[in-house]
């Protein structure tokens, strides 16, 4: 038997082909979603502007930074962003909100370059493109204002430098004119008057570099100008829609196998196998219609299922093992259909087989799709009214294929392990195959007491009628009473007329005189067909046994 572990891939499609409307809806109402959250969402441009990054005199390199060179670009990514540039950008803009400004931009860094890419999102082309272009101006303008600022500080403290000097160099100059020739001092002030003039000249040079640096400071340029955005980048409807397949999907599949587990009716052979730990012998499809109340034929769709599992059955029992008891789950003629159609492909591959109907609460029984009659019946040899010999009718179509009918005590009187015991074995010692239509598992134990006597059992599940819970409970109840149970055999849920109550024709002469005058064309209950005891019946031919059983009837 196949357990959940060793479910396939094939299993995993027939869950997600019986639920295909749950997973499409879902993909779909995502897919929904998507194109409506694309439709309402604003519109977003954004262009990009690429600025290239020079040293300066005032960048010194930082160690461990992501970025090599001089320049720190992480550090200037940072610094686009910055409250000072955005207010400037802002202003550039006409804008007051600075801080929502910033929140506009992003910065990349392109690897091994110098470049900061500046994009900036618009609500429209225009907006967007001046704002990149304002952003990367306000960014070259505070890196050069930066620059220049700290030049500036070098200079004014050169001049000042130089103007301590320049005072120094006159006074001793001054000093130095007050001094006679031959003063002993004059050698000394000359000296250090030429250290003061030397140092005021490498000043000067100083000064004169800073200043040439500060006219020549290059912070960078934008070698990317911005441009107007063709298309909005943002709602992406591609992205989204993709998005919302990728979630729409498995929730799909989810919501799926969450129906598969949580179901509470057999629909499809999967469902026996995983959580009914049944094996499937065989599956009427959905596509076989049952057009009349009888068996199906040879080379009909239906017929083949039965002779595969004719074949089945065979393949499993030995030369001993004869007696098959069918049973179904839930009230209904299901146990009767398997079973009709088994003894009629038993038959037709030249089998002699005796069909029991021990299932008096079905709607349409043996009787009526074999077109035999139901009286003199089981019950009737259970009560010791006739003899065995005397039930059994042969088939219309089928030679080799005996019925047995329930009998008209059939509801009066159930059967007895000795006498099922007794039926079982006479009619397998005359080398018979005997298929029994058992009753229904989940309102009689009569099913599990003939079965005891049976050398194999098979349940009879109807698709969409009968529950998973009373299913794998009759299989319990089955493998409990240590008889092999074979498998299941799973039936459509429309039975068409075989559902119905069968119409009181061939037993009209068994019901009241009031309803055989008024009820041609009613439907009747199961209810009210005839469960009074009858008389017993001696020992005679079939048709005389019938005449009092049906005259012992109440009127």
């Amino acid at each position: 038997m196949r357990t959940p572990a060793a479910r396939t891939l094939a299993d995993y499609g027939i869950i997600a082909r019986r639920s295909w409307w749950l997973i499409v809806g879902s993909v779909v109402l995502a897919l929904g979603a998507a194109l409506a959250y694309t439709a309402m969402s604003a519109k977003v441009y954004e262009s990009t502007s690429a600025v290239l990054v020079l040293p300066t005199a005032t960048d010194t390199a930082v160690a461990g930074a992501r970025t090599a060179g001089q320049v720190n670009l992480d550090t200037e990514a940072q610094l686009v962003k910055s409250t000072e540039v955005a207010q400037a950008a802002a202003d550039a803009l006409g804008e007051s909100d600075a801080t929502k400004l910033a929140g506009r931009v992003s910065v990349t860094v392109p690897p091994n370059t110098s470049v900061l890419e500046i994009n900036f999102r618009g609500a429209d082309p225009e907006s967007a493109q001046a704002g990149a272009a304002a952003f990367s101006e306000a960014y070259l303008d505070h890196r050069r204002d930066g620059a220049t600022a700290s030049l500036d500080n070098a200079i004014a403290t050169g001049r000042l430098g130089l103007d301590s000097l320049n005072d120094d160099i006159t006074g001793l100059e001054a000093e130095l004119a007050g001094l006679d020739s031959g003063d002993s001092r004059r050698t000394a002030i000359e000296t250090d008057l030429d250290e003061l003039r030397r140092q005021s000249g490498e000043l000067e040079g100083e000064i004169s570099g800073l200043e040439a640096e500060q006219e020549a400071v290059t912070p960078g340029r934008i070698i990317n100008d911005p441009v107007a955005p063709e298309s909005p980048t943002s709602p992406n409807a591609m992205f989204n829609l993709a998005a919302a397949l990728g979630l729409g999907l498995p929730l799909g599949l989810m919501l799926a196998w969450a129906r598969h587990r949580l179901a509470r009716r057999v629909w499809y052979p999967t469902d026996l196998v995983d959580r009914c730990e049944l094996d499937v012998l065989g599956s009427v499809p959905k596509s076989v219609r049952f057009q009349r109340r009888e068996v199906f034929g040879a080379y009909s769709p239906g017929g083949r299922v039965f002779s595969q599992l004719r074949n089945v059955i065979a393949s499993q029992l030995t030369d001993d093992q004869r007696v098959v008891v069918v049973a179904g789950v839930a009230p209904g003629p299901a146990a009767s259909v398997v079973a009709a159609n088994l003894a009629t492909a038993m038959a037709r591959a030249g089998d002699r087989v005796t069909t029991v109907a021990a299932n008096p609460s079905t709607t349409v029984g043996l009787p009526e799709l074999f077109g035999t009659e139901s009286v003199p019946g089981l019950a009737d040899v259970w009560s010791g009214r006739v003899d065995l010999s005397e039930t059994m009718r042969a088939a219309p179509r089928q030679p080799s294929l005996t019925v047995i009918g329930p009998g008209a005590a059939a509801r009066a009187a159930g059967p007895t392990s000795e006498a099922a015991a007794e039926t079982f074995t006479k009619l397998a010692e005359a080398g018979r195959f005997v298929v029994v239509d058992a009753p229904p598992l989940s309102c009689s134990a009569d099913a599990q007491l003939l079965a005891g006597h049976a050398d194999a059992v098979i349940l009879a599940v109807q698709s969409q009628r009968d529950s998973i819970s009373e299913t794998a409970a009759a299989a319990t109840a089955m493998r409990q009473i240590d008889i092999p149970l074979l498998g299941a055999v799973l039936l459509p849920s429309v039975l068409g007329p075989l559902n119905n109550v069968p119409l009181p024709e061939s037993r009209s002469l068994d019901l009241p005189a009031a309803r055989r005058s008024g009820a041609q064309g009613e439907q009747v209950s199961a209810d009210e067909t005839p469960t009074d005891s009858l008389e017993a019946v001696e020992e005679s031919c079939p048709t005389q046994a019938a005449a009092p059983a049906r005259a012992a009837e109440p009127r």
